[in-house]
């Protein structure tokens, strides 16, 4: 894929704030699932897991299978000009208040007990 097409698909994907709020949970840790960005973010499973679905359509997250869990982590293999974008724009929104708030809940988050509700 050109860059130009590849850098426009980037920035759509991250136009949004909720797809901005979950890069940057992912940014902070590993290994999330569904059950615990939906409990930081406070959005519905569905709208959370459309997100993800668009950010992985960019080639901005990849996930695995570990047991019941689908674990979504930022894609390492991304283009090196598509990271320099991220960490720039994550860099620029880590001192927002809803992505500190984020930071806060996040690590008082626990998917044992959320995801068997």
């Amino acid at each position: 894929m050109d860059n130009l097409k590849n850098i426009t698909r980037t920035l759509k994907a991250l136009s949004d704030e909720g797809r901005l709020r979950i890069m940057s949970l992912l940014n902070s840790k590993k290994d999330l699932c569904v059950c615990e960005i939906k409990e930081v973010i406070g959005l519905s499973q569905p709208a959370i897991s459309n997100h993800l679905k668009i950010l992985e359509n960019a080639g901005l997250v990849k996930y695995a299978k570990d047991g019941r869990w689908i674990n979504y982590n930022i894609n390492e293999k991304m283009d090196k000009e598509i990271k320099k974008i991220l960490d720039s724009i994550l860099l620029n929104i880590k001192n927002g208040d809803g992505i500190i708030d984020d930071s806060i809940k996040l690590k008082k988050t626990d998917r044992k007990l959320i995801c068997f509700k």
